[in-house]
């Protein structure tokens, strides 16, 4: 009978899981600058590639420059919904490039650490951990977004009803409290007048599926959640979860961009032009066509159920517009992002948006494609 349509997606696309432990000494070992001032990076933005008579190239001509070559693609954002995107950008760029796209799926520690070593080429990381890696010495540029708004939440088991319940509880955020998941804690908390840090038994995981995990166990009292957790912990267990705090109200940040090491930026602006390309199609595909997203949510995402999946576009695309039709980078929330890092500490000193991000890749995709 051959092949199912799945399962030769998942031939053309090959996905590679890896779960790993990496700490920040060698986080930093992997391939970090010599900068010594702490302020990161604030190399010029690298060249958009041109054709010769100056404009941005179209995809016929990209495709003729990139056909055959292959590209490594890490994200930290699994296994959950907003990978769909991801999925679907590596779709458009096999069959509109003819690139051979593998997809990496690793904690957020090691995939930056796996940018800057030059294993993987481009990454889905969150802006907030971004920032925290470029103050470090790393030479790192956003180049596109990918989800944009700020997914997560401050959940907690039933009786629990408000933030101050959970003042010397045990409460767990995944990894840092320096990327967007450790901040939504630490911004949700300061807001209702407490210290994550002090004013919980604070615990860190792997991941924010490990926190559900927990969660569900009993193992702890509250914990970081995200919206797509919340619809399966309320559909497993309807009337134990209480949500305390959104995210994107609470802390509305810049969550996931696409970065590259700026070496390696500055010898494949081709590539980096496609995927930019990319991107801003599979965010038009996923306003355009709902079964299509909700049918490749359930095909990639394993134990996803049909009314998972369509409450999943329904929080993530209709009600949170998670994939704008123009690019998901946005220098209002990129400000605000970095603002927020420095305010709650993850930040040492105050970091420019044009330090970590170039518009020029979405800018130029945006002007090919037409705007919307």
């Amino acid at each position: 009978m051959g092949m199912t349509a799945g399962r030769k997606r998942a031939a053309r696309t090959r996905l590679t899981l890896t779960v790993a432990a990496i700490g920040a000494a060698a986080l930093l070992a992997a391939g970090c600058g010599e900068d010594s001032s702490g302020s990161g990076s604030a190399a010029a933005a690298p060249p958009v590639v041109t054709t010769a008579d100056g404009r941005a190239p179209t995809v016929e001509q990209l495709r003729s420059r990139l056909e055959g070559r292959s590209i490594t693609i890490g994200s930290a954002a699994f296994p959950n919904p907003s990978l769909v995107g991801l999925y679907k950008v590596a779709e458009i760029l096999r069959a509109d490039f003819g690139l051979d796209v593998e997809l990496r799926l690793l904690d957020s520690a090691p995939l930056t650490a796996a940018l800057l070593s030059g294993d993987v080429q481009l990454g889905h990381v969150s802006l907030a951990g971004l920032a925290s890696a470029v103050e470090a010495g790393g030479k790192l540029r956003a180049i596109a977004g990918d989800d944009q708004k700020n997914i997560f939440l401050v959940t907690a088991r039933a009786p629990i009803r408000s933030i101050e319940e959970l003042k010397g509880k045990k409460f767990a955020i995944s990894q840092s409290l320096t990327s967007i998941v450790g901040q939504t804690a630490a911004k949700c908390f300061r807001d209702a007048g407490l210290d994550v840090q002090k004013d919980t038994q604070l615990l860190q995981l792997d991941n924010v599926g490990s926190i559900v995990e927990g969660l569900e166990s009993g193992t702890f009292d509250g914990g970081v959640s995200a919206t797509f957790r919340q619809i399966e912990l309320d559909e497993r267990s309807p009337g134990e979860w209480n949500v305390l705090c959104n995210g994107w109200e609470a802390d509305p940040q810049l969550n996931d961009v696409v970065a590259a090491n700026e070496q390696w930026l500055a010898d494949n602006g081709d590539v980096a032009q496609a995927v930019a390309i990319a991107e801003l199609q599979a965010a038009r595909w996923t306003k355009q066509d709902p079964a299509g997203w909700q049918a490749l949510a359930i095909e990639q995402l394993d134990g996803l159920t049909p009314a998972q999946a369509r409450a999943n576009y329904g929080v993530l695309v209709e009600q949170l517009d998670d994939w704008p039709v123009n690019g998901s980078l946005d220098r209002e929330l990129c400000d605000y992002t970095l603002r927020t890092s420095k305010e709650v500490g993850a930040l040492r000193d105050e970091l420019a948006c044009d330090d970590l991000v170039t518009f020029q890749y979405q800018d130029a995709a945006v002007a090919l494609l037409g705007k919307r």
